[in-house]
């Protein structure tokens, strides 16, 4: 079951999602795989929830960006400190070494998104924890998502720059803020 999958993947890794949010990402994944194009995660940390994807994507593409030297800068807006949640590359890469289809990018996004800039997606997870990383994204992924597709992201309740980054962006815009 999907939550002996969570409990597994959080004994393996230090994944800091609930049991709620991990089984949201997966169900919406599972949800989006008749819409085509690839999924994307911006802030993979260790890559929990990374794995969670995977487990649910078929055989799509999963695209990974992350700097692995933590949170590149801050704003008086948000929670969080430079450098916070650093992990390392090729550690993550070992972890899901036996996924298929599954692509690393290193630096900050979206510097590192050249390589899919022509793609279309399904699904997006972002966990990038700040307003500018937040904002950069949604300008980014935005206008590449398939019809259909959904965008998540992990912070938008408890982190003030996620939540007004969705905000300010999705105010003219058709689509809800759930």
């Amino acid at each position: 079951t999907v939550l002996q999958l969570i409990d597994r993947v959080k004994g393996e890794r230090d994944m800091l999602l609930g049991d709620t949010e991990a089984d949201q990402i997966h169900l919406a994944v599972r949800q989006t795989a008749k819409i085509p194009g690839d999924i994307a995660e911006v802030g993979v940390y260790q890559g929990g929830s990374s794995m969670l994807i995977c487990k649910a994507t078929g055989e799509k593409h999963l695209h990974l960006f992350d700097t692995f030297e933590g949170i590149p800068s801050v704003e008086k807006i948000d929670k969080f400190l430079e450098g916070q949640f650093a992990s390392q590359l090729e550690e993550t890469r070992n972890y899901l070494k036996q996924e298929n289809n599954v692509h690393f990018y290193k630096g900050i996004f979206p510097d590192t998104a050249g390589p899919i800039e022509e793609k279309k997606f399904s699904f997006v997870h972002l966990d990038v924890d700040t307003y500018e990383s937040t904002r950069n994204c949604i300008e980014f992924f935005y206008p590449r998502m398939n019809q259909g597709g959904i965008i998540i992201s992990h912070d938008y309740i408890p982190a003030q720059g996620v939540r007004k980054a969705f905000d300010e962006f999705f105010a003219e815009k058709t689509e809800p803020v759930i």
